[in-house]
């Protein structure tokens, strides 16, 4: 690692959002509810937009110590039918609060926890009330995530009768130490068996997930792992970097820090996995994921249809967000809601009911414009000055005066180029990407000045 490179990472490596949303969730209020979001639902008809649906499935059989999502973990099968039953409900209203014109779907995603928990005949039932309530789009993407170690031969069978189309599958590392540490134990023959299966039953597209940072990883197995991934010949591959936040996460605290890598070694992981599938025909999208060129992900970064939100990068920007389910999260008319993140919560809303909404917020004009700025950053490295000039009626260089000034270092720094149309990440500066994006955070201030404890993952 050179000198500048070195001293690059000690530069920014400070805590920064992810911004899978603008403003981020820390900036929303429960002020924003269950009123709210009917009105954006009721609201959406003008243009009939397309829709995308998040379905959140929370139950694991075992807890992954460096996991951040919302989970309930339990080896008790018959739970699910509860919550599939109360997410039936939602479902209904939800869909009844849309105008009939406005129901078509371009994408649909199973994500949790672990989606495959559930029974084929409780996943066959939310598919058939789906169908029963919106219209998919021939070529809609229909999504699932899904554990090798949990998963059945009865359920990948039910999954292509169900019409669905892209899986993905949560590896993280294929070291048997490193597994160990986060308590996630997954061989890699599980998953190779498991993808050639779905191939038998003529499943094409695949994204798996990898994450770097965690503890116990060395280059040499971490190189390792890369190689066995490249082997499954994924269209679609994640990186992310590992969230060490115990402070919100306690079960983080089962590893020591000294397990993990120190930022330079952190880098150094990501580097080789950057340098790996690149050389193997995949590009690079964003902060951290990776595609084949035929994979419309690449094509969504080519036409200016790349979104990034909760799930990480996706196509479809253009579609209205709607997520059901214990903690999930919608997009809809320009505004953000979000559902009970308990479990015992969100059953009590929706038996009343009522929709599951407990707080969000609803962006002006500035929050939008910011937002819109962010995700170019974020996505594509760039901010297309002419085009947001025309679209929001500002002068940029007026607007974000403060903001351009700030940028300034980046500038000095040789990662980042500035001209009267366009501002675009250079060389290293796509490591950066969380830093530049953060100087367009209007929210931050108020954010860190509330928090008691950090607010943030580093950005490194």
């Amino acid at each position: 690692m050179s000198e500048r490179f070195y001293n690059l990472l000690q530069k920014y490596d400070v805590p920064a959002p992810r911004y899978t949303s603008y403003p981020t969730v820390l900036a929303w209020t429960d002020k924003v509810g269950v009123k709210d979001y009917e009105a954006s639902l009721q609201n959406v008809g003008a243009g009939l937009p397309l829709l995308s649906l998040y379905f959140h499935l929370p139950f694991c059989e075992n807890l992954c110590h460096f996991c951040g999502c919302m989970q309930v973990i339990t080896k008790d099968h018959s739970r699910s039918r509860e919550y599939v039953d109360e997410l039936l409900k939602e479902i209904d209203r939800v869909a009844n609060l849309l105008p009939a014109k406005a129901r078509r779907v371009s994408q649909i995603h199973f994500g949790g926890g672990t989606p495959n928990f559930l029974q084929p005949s409780e996943l066959t039932e939310i598919v058939e009330k789906i169908r029963s309530h919106f219209t998919l789009l021939p070529d809609a993407e229909v999504a699932i995530e899904m554990h090798p170690r949990t998963s059945t031969q009865e359920f990948c069978d039910n999954l292509k009768t169900l019409g669905f189309n892209r899986i993905s599958l949560g590896v993280q590392d294929l070291d048997p130490k490193v597994q160990k540490l986060i308590n996630r134990h997954q061989t890699f023959e599980m998953t190779r068996d498991m993808i050639k299966n779905l191939r038998s039953l003529d499943f094409s597209h695949f994204n798996i997930d990898l994450v770097y940072g965690l503890p116990g990883q060395t280059m040499e197995g971490w190189t390792k792992t890369l190689e066995q991934i490249i082997g499954l010949k994924p269209n679609r591959l994640a990186v992310y970097s590992y969230a060490h936040v115990p402070w919100a996460r306690p079960v983080q605290r089962t590893f020591e820090d000294a397990d993990l890598p120190n930022p330079t070694m952190k880098l150094k992981l990501f580097e080789k996995a950057y340098q790996t599938f690149t050389s193997n025909g995949y590009r690079h999208i964003g902060i951290d994921h990776f595609a084949l060129a035929s994979d419309e992900l690449c094509q969504a970064q080519d036409n200016g249809s790349i979104h990034r939100n909760f799930m990480g990068y996706s196509t479809r920007a253009d579609a209205h967000q709607i997520g059901f389910g214990v903690s999930a999260i919608s997009y809809v008319g320009g505004n953000y809601f979000q559902n009970q993140k308990n479990l015992k919560d969100y059953y009590e809303k929706i038996r009343e009911g009522n929709l599951a909404t407990f707080r969000g917020f609803l962006l002006k004009k500035d929050d939008s414009l910011r937002r819109e700025i962010i995700t170019q950053i974020m996505c594509r490295g760039k901010i297309e000055i002419s085009s947001l000039e025309k679209k929001w009626g500002v002068i940029f260089k007026k607007y974000f005066a403060s903001e351009l000034s700030w940028l300034q270092k980046f500038g000095d720094d040789n990662i980042l180029e500035m001209s009267d149309h366009e501002i675009r990440a250079i060389g290293e500066g796509f490591l950066f990407l969380r830093n530049i994006a953060m100087v367009f955070d209007a929210t931050l201030d108020e954010v860190r000045k509330r928090a008691s404890t950090p607010a943030f993952s580093r950005a490194v």
